[in-house]
């Protein structure tokens, strides 16, 4: 049977989302299954200013952030990533915590993010409190896979 790639690669990704979703999402916490089936702000913008790139090492998630900045204001952003369900729920939250924030102050708490992640005291508050419940213990070993959102934008360009 001869099938062109195209519709065979979409019938494969097709195959493999219902694996996700039938089998592996009813067994995860329901607010990571929540974030990584309904991505936000996914796919590349057009028109955007600047770009962020990073790659985590240790598990080869990866991410690009595309921004529209006027006035160090964040107006719009969207990112693509080749990534676990951990690092794109983290990602998607991220992205809409960006919206309408001045850069320069994004930088500065990305930066004390990764520094403080899962310290005991370490709580969000407003926009950001959505990704507290990454901060549990049972993920600790997943921090490389939350802050690549964090360090993609602390690389900007």
């Amino acid at each position: 049977m001869n099938i062109p790639l195209p519709l065979l690669i979409s019938y494969n990704l097709s195959i493999f989302g219902l694996v996700i979703i039938i089998f592996i999402l009813p067994y995860m916490e329901k607010k990571l299954s929540t974030h990584a089936a309904n991505l936000k702000d996914y796919g590349k913008l057009k028109n955007y200013t600047h770009k962020c790139i990073s790659k985590n090492h240790t598990c080869g998630d990866k991410i690009k952030i595309y921004l529209k900045i006027n006035k160090n204001i964040i107006k719009k952003v969207s990112y693509e990533t080749e990534s676990c369900l951990i690092c794109s729920a983290s990602s998607s939250i991220f992205a809409n915590c960006l919206k309408n924030k001045n850069i320069n102050k994004i930088l500065i708490f990305s930066k004390k993010f990764i520094k403080l992640i899962f310290n005991k005291n370490f709580n969000l508050t407003g926009k950001w409190k959505e990704l507290n419940f990454l901060l549990k213990k049972k993920y600790f070993n997943r921090k490389s896979c939350i802050t690549v959102p964090f360090n993609a934008l602390i690389k900007i360009k």
